[in-house]
């Protein structure tokens, strides 16, 4: 069942309504007009949010496309940015972007209530191919109850007060201090318990893990079965990040990208905008490529409001996670609604020329693409960078800028980033299992996928020059048991192979809680070591569903521990 929008939501980040919330009737409003003016659906302070101007401009809403949004900017003194990237003109927008009016000005978060699953942002698993045609994986909706007309046609502001937030800080206080006693004295009958059950089952040579909290040191003895998922979580918590991030592409002059577009009329009199292609060799298309300056109207090559999972390889700050999350320009583009169905350019006989073909959806890798403009490249003269790429640990509030370009494998979905922190970080224990792996057994995987309810958390303002209190979006990891359901082998570089997988050395997994922004979490064995890489899922129409991790030999090699094949 199709989701049913209720509401249009305008989350308010900074400026003069920071920490408010506007919803605005869905069926009522095609078009949300913003700036200083009162004429204005969504009215900014004149005086406190000067970098707005009167009609600084609209989201419109596409009526004919489901859930396609315009951002379009009216000409505005200081411009539109949506995810730090200024716009030209308008740009596609959608349920989750942050847009900023003008540089320096209010930021504001758009997005739809319910929103539609289909229209998740938060991160992104690979796709696998598969032989026949691909279906969408079955999700559960949400549906809302609809109001009367007369009170949705009236905009809801909701915050929260200084008060509130006070009160709920002191509760949290108390709470916590209880919490702490009671923790402790449960957690003092319970290893006793382990220890009674376990006096005549325990041997020298068993291993321990240490748990470290703070100050205080626990041990856990793992039985001849090896950890529990529970105990595997509360060893690795603190070692598995979330990570944001976005990117473009951009030219050696260090200019953008742009995918060009023309105006194309229809049979009915209208003229539209058209994603234009070329053919670079017989059954290869690639997109029209162009520096922004040179594209007329265009889309730039780019993607912000993604996420993914790491996890923490050495005390210094490195971070093990998929190439496709820290250098996601070297995995397939996600195109925009409107790029398809695109127009073709072919070499005829006098030049390029418009194909009768229309261009339908395919799959593109940023790069990798072979031509700009409309001649092949010489060297590389295009490459991609993040525009930011963030690291959170679990239930914290503070984001870590990685530094530097990422470390990244030529061939196998895997990368390293660096975080710079003043104290060092407990890493995780990395084990290649290749020769000892089955199918059968058990493991656990970490990480945040997109799916799982958010985290918010209010907090005071320390800040004297600005006392407003804060809500935080924190990550809050999900912990999903599972076993190897399948070994898969590729064709060893030199060696003649009579039997492999020509999808590549992976594990596949059983282990279908997960999806999109587990993307480079940590996949443990029964005794809390890592022995992969979470990177992608595949599923069909009818619910099944199988995800794949990347055996952990992958990310040693980047590491400096590659060794020489015998």
């Amino acid at each position: 069942m199709a989701t049913l929008v209720n509401r249009y939501v305008i989350r308010h980040l900074t400026g003069s309504k920071a920490n408010q919330v506007e919803e605005f009737d869905y069926k009522k409003y095609t078009e949300l007009s913003f700036g200083r003016a009162t004429t204005n659906v969504v009215r900014f302070d004149p005086e406190r949010d000067s970098a707005v101007s009167r009609e600084h401009g609209k989201i419109v809403r596409e009526t004919d496309k489901p859930f396609s949004f315009t951002l379009v900017d009216n000409n505005s003194r200081n411009g539109i940015f949506i995810n730090k990237s200024r716009i030209t003109g308008s740009a596609p927008v959608q349920p989750g972007d942050e847009i900023q009016l003008g540089q320096g000005g209010p930021v504001f978060q758009f997005d739809l209530n319910p929103r539609p699953a289909e229209l998740m942002m938060s991160t992104r698993v690979v796709d696998i191919p598969v032989s026949i045609q691909p279906t969408k994986e079955l999700s559960l909706t949400e549906t809302a109850a609809l109001s009367g007309d007369n009170d949705m046609a009236i905009p809801h502001k909701v915050g929260l007060g200084k008060q509130t937030v006070e009160r709920m800080m002191m509760t949290e206080r108390r709470k916590t201090g209880k919490s702490m006693v009671l923790g402790v004295a449960g957690l003092l009958v319970v290893l006793s318990g382990l220890a009674y059950a376990f006096k005549d089952k325990l041997k020298p040579d068993v291993q321990r893990v240490e748990i470290h909290h703070h100050d205080s040191t626990r041990i856990i003895e793992p039985t001849k079965d090896g950890l529990t998922a529970e105990q595997i979580a509360s060893e690795n918590t603190s070692k598995v990040v979330f990570i944001e991030f976005g990117y473009k592409l951009v030219h050696t002059t260090g200019d953008d990208i742009y995918h060009e577009y023309m105006p194309i009329k229809l049979s009915d009199g209208r003229t539209v905008n058209k994603a234009v292609y070329i053919e670079t060799e017989s059954g290869k298309i690639e997109p029209l490529l162009g520096l922004k300056r040179n594209v007329a109207v265009g889309r730039p090559i780019a993607m912000a409001g993604a996420s993914g999972t790491g996890f923490v390889v050495s005390p210094q700050g490195h971070i093990m996670t998929n190439r496709h999350v820290a250098a996601a320009w070297n995995s397939y583009y996600s195109f925009p609604q409107d790029a398809f169905p695109g127009v073709l350019l072919v070499q005829g006989a006098n030049g390029w020329e418009i194909s009768d073909q229309p261009v339908q959806e395919f799959r593109w890798v940023p790069g990798e693409t072979q031509f700009f403009g409309k001649k092949p490249m010489s060297g590389k003269i295009i490459d991609g960078v993040n525009t930011y790429m963030d690291v959170t640990f679990n239930k914290n509030e503070q984001r870590f800028p990685a530094q530097g370009k990422p470390v990244v494998s030529p061939k196998h979905d895997v990368a390293i980033i660096k975080i710079d922190l003043a104290e060092s970080l407990s890493p995780v224990k990395l084990r290649d299992a290749d020769k000892t792996i089955a199918v059968g057994q058990p493991i656990t995987v970490m990480g945040y996928p997109g799916i799982s309810p958010d985290v918010f958390v209010g907090e005071y303002s320390s800040d004297f020059a600005n006392r407003n209190p804060q809500i935080v979006k924190v990550p809050d990891v999900t912990v999903t048991p599972g076993n190897i359901g399948k070994i898969l082998r590729g064709q060893s570089a030199g060696k003649a192979a009579a039997y492999y997988s020509e999808f590549g050395d992976y594990y596949q997994l059983t282990a279908n809680a997960t999806g999109a922004g587990n993307s480079g979490g940590p996949v443990f064995d029964k005794d809390g070591n890592t022995i992969g890489i979470f990177s992608a899922s595949s599923s069909r129409e009818d619910a099944t569903r199988i995800t794949f991790a990347i055996p952990i030999k992958y990310g040693l090699e980047l590491m400096g521990r590659r060794q020489v094949v015998e």
